[in-house]
């Protein structure tokens, strides 16, 4: 039985932990490299907005 410690008490884990398979993950760069394209282009159209927080207008 797992002993666990928090703050200076101790507590014994009352449930197992449950088993997963571990992921395999993998680098893939073209994916990558696509979804930062796409957000440099979002964020270039948003560059210009109009924000207003209590009275200021701000340009992003």
């Amino acid at each position: 039985m797992t002993t666990l410690l928090y703050r200076g008490n101790k507590y014994f884990q009352q449930n197992k932990a449950a088993e997963q398979t571990p992921v395999q993950l993998t680098y893939r760069r073209n994916v990558y490299k696509g979804r930062m394209n796409d957000a440099t282009h979002h964020n270039v159209a948003l560059s210009d907005v109009q924000l207003t927080y209590r009275g200021v207008s701000y340009t992003r």
